[in-house]
């Protein structure tokens, strides 16, 4: 009898990824919204997801609500902030706070029975944790990430993890560290059976395997269209309530034109196409930094 085999994504933002900070101005991580996407992890035939929101469990937590109506299961998990880089928190049940070093972060997501994977680990723009991986208690590494389209970056995690894992066997990863329903299964992991448990005893066991295919730049480009869009919507609702986005009017007549040039110009494809070609030689500085 042929084993089952499922697939889970565990590396996933929604509205409750909190805000980022781009060329000094800021915008919400995702705007997302948790039931599309559970829409998209039905479609593209996933077994389990992880929601990770930035430093908070509620993306999870809400998401883990829509399981049965589609019928695909929820691990509960957030990306946390280190003092060393992000780490991600699953199976979690209590908020970790941002900040602590890697080691402290990790040994309270094992005091709650959670596992602790090492996102993009050698990525030029995030807060990466580098070699640090070698030194840590950490269940499982991210070596393949779809919204890492270079080629450069995920190869070195690979070989870097390959290299090491005689002395820190880890669980291979797989993810798509989607911000856009979309993005959704774009980079999975395999494992056994067909559950969140399964998958549990899988990446404890160290016996998964990853896949996937870089997220698209047009789906990139759509992100950053969707998240200037639906911060126009909000401004204009600030408008017309008091209650909503408490910064001075000549602030958010600003921020509005500001976004309108963004998304009623080509700007969006401009920067797209301008940010990948800087993102794949940040991955090639990379490649010369690091000794594989």
């Amino acid at each position: 009898m042929e084993k089952e085999y499922s697939k889970g994504d565990l590396h996933i933002h929604t509205k409750y990824s909190g805000i980022m900070k781009y060329m000094g101005l800021k915008f919400p991580d995702s705007v997302e919204e948790p039931r599309n996407v559970m829409k998209y992890a039905k479609k593209k035939g996933l077994s389990v997801i992880a929601v990770t929101d930035h430093n908070t469990i509620r993306g999870g937590l809400e998401t883990q609500k829509l399981e049965r109506e589609f019928g695909v299961e929820v691990v509960v998990g957030s990306e946390i902030m280190t003092k060393d880089g992000e780490v991600i928190g699953l199976y979690l049940n209590e908020e970790i706070p941002k900040g602590l070093s890697a080691e402290e972060t990790i040994e309270l997501i094992h005091e709650q029975g959670g596992l602790a994977i090492a996102p993009h680990p050698y990525s030029p723009i995030c807060h990466a944790l580098g070699d640090k991986i070698f030194q840590l208690d950490l269940d499982g590494v991210e070596v393949f990430n779809a919204y890492h389209r270079d080629g450069i970056i995920n190869n070195i995690a690979l070989e870097k993890v390959m290299e090491n894992y005689h002395k820190k066997p880890v669980a291979f990863i797989g993810n798509s560290d989607a911000h856009l329903a979309k993005m959704v299964g774009n980079g999975r992991t395999y494992f056994e059976g067909t559950s969140k448990d399964d998958l549990y005893k899988a990446i404890v066991n160290r016996k998964t395997t990853y896949g996937g295919s870089p997220t698209p730049l047009w789906d990139i480009i759509l992100w950053s269209y969707k998240i200037v869009y639906e911060s126009e919507k909000k401004l204009l609702k600030s408008l017309f309530f008091r209650n909503e986005l408490d910064i001075p009017f000549y602030k958010k007549i600003l921020a509005m034109f500001s976004g309108l040039l963004y998304i009623g110009t080509p700007l969006p494809f401009i920067s797209g196409i301008l940010g990948n070609y800087y993102l794949k030689r940040k991955a090639k500085s990379k490649l010369k930094e690091v000794h594989i």
